[in-house]
């Protein structure tokens, strides 16, 4: 009995990134070629021995069978192997949707499902066919094994049929998996810190100084394009020693939603889906990509996708090379909301353990 596309998407799910380790070949020529190939060279046991129609059934069944079996086991597969909608963490689902609607998703892996088991009843079908295929007195052994030959030409092409018309959705889904697989690994057991701010205000040195992450550093902004997880120890309690992840996410610009690109859409459903805590950092550097107004409306935007009553940490940073009076203003306009505002320079390690210190008493209270 077939199996309900529910009760097997995302049978052979992991943990982390659910989209991590999925193989989608990129067309269905890739699936044929394998499948055909597998068939050829498959012989039924003790064929040698058998009548010349009887042979030509025995191998034009076995074939037909390989065939058939590698390719809706080949479907079948690949759909256990995508996570569901049901069971997808929100940020993964959520930027999922950056390139293709949940509807779409499931309507495409359910299209994959079908054609797997349609592939299953052309070759029932056309076994039945050949197996009741017999010589008559007004029907010579040629025709008897032209008429096999046909009816193999026939499930072939009927196959391959099912098979090509996925061609698209096989396309689609490599995309959208070689876009996932970038995706860190995310644990929902563990706090999570998403740094935040405009292009250039040092998120990535930070992650880079306080975690293990391996994160790309460059003087010019626009650098990060993707999130990056990295971890950290953090002694609670004076006594608890706790594992926290930190999450490196690419910088936002001051405009509409519909006008952001990808990577500022990454930034904004990590913001959303997996920080406990945020960390904000506004440029307050000479070299400031830049101005108070467009970094105070990326606070702002952070702000309202995080949510309001969630701990959130606000820092200037590159002290080193500050513009006071742009210090100024910022922490004029931050202030107005009764917020906390630390002062920092990575560069020269200025009051990042003040900030280290303010992220455990978060977690402690929280």
């Amino acid at each position: 009995m077939s199996e309900k596309f529910e009760d097997i998407i995302g049978k052979d799910i992991r943990k982390g990134n659910p989209f991590r380790g999925i193989y989608v070949p990129e067309s269905s020529k890739i699936l044929l070629d394998i499948a055909f190939k597998r068939a050829l060279r498959t012989s039924p046991p003790g064929g040698v021995r058998l009548n010349i129609i009887k042979k030509k059934k025995s191998v034009t069944i076995t074939r037909i069978k390989v065939l058939s079996e590698e390719l809706s086991n080949a479907l079948t597969n690949l759909v256990k192997k995508f996570p569901s909608t049901d069971t997808m963490h929100p940020f993964y689902l959520s930027t999922m949707e950056i390139w293709l609607s949940k509807d779409d998703y499931k309507k495409t892996l359910a299209k994959i499902h079908g054609a797997a088991q349609l592939i299953r009843r052309i070759a029932r079908d056309y076994i039945i066919q050949i197996r009741s295929t017999r010589k008559t007195e007004v029907m010579a052994v040629r025709d008897v094994l032209n008429k096999i030959d046909r009816l193999r030409q026939e499930a072939y092409g009927r196959i391959s049929s099912v098979v090509n018309s996925l061609d698209k959705d096989l396309r689609t889904l490599a995309n959208l998996v070689k876009k996932m697989k970038r995706l860190p690994d995310y644990d929902p057991e563990l706090p999570t810190i998403v740094v935040a701010g405009p292009p250039n205000s040092g998120k990535s040195s930070f992650v880079k100084t306080v975690s293990n992450a391996r994160v790309e550093i460059a003087s010019y902004p626009f650098t990060t394009k993707e999130v990056t997880f990295g971890h950290i120890e953090l002694r609670v309690n004076h006594l608890l020693t706790k594992k926290v992840q930190i999450a490196d996410t690419p910088g936002l610009f001051d405009r509409p939603l519909n006008e952001r690109k990808e990577p500022e859409l990454l930034a904004l459903k990590a913001i959303q889906h997996i920080a406990d805590i945020v960390l904000f950092l506004f440029d307050g550097s000479t070299e400031a990509v830049m101005n108070m107004e467009e970094q105070l409306g990326v606070y702002k935007t952070v702000k309202t996708f995080f949510g309001s009553g969630k701990p959130f940490i606000i820092a200037v940073n590159k002290m080193d090379i500050a513009d006071k009076d742009l210090v100024n203003k910022i922490s004029e306009r931050v202030k107005k909301d009764n917020a906390e505002v630390f002062y920092i320079s990575i560069k020269t390690g200025q009051n990042i353990d003040t900030v280290l210190n303010k992220i455990k008493e978060l977690l402690e209270q929280h």
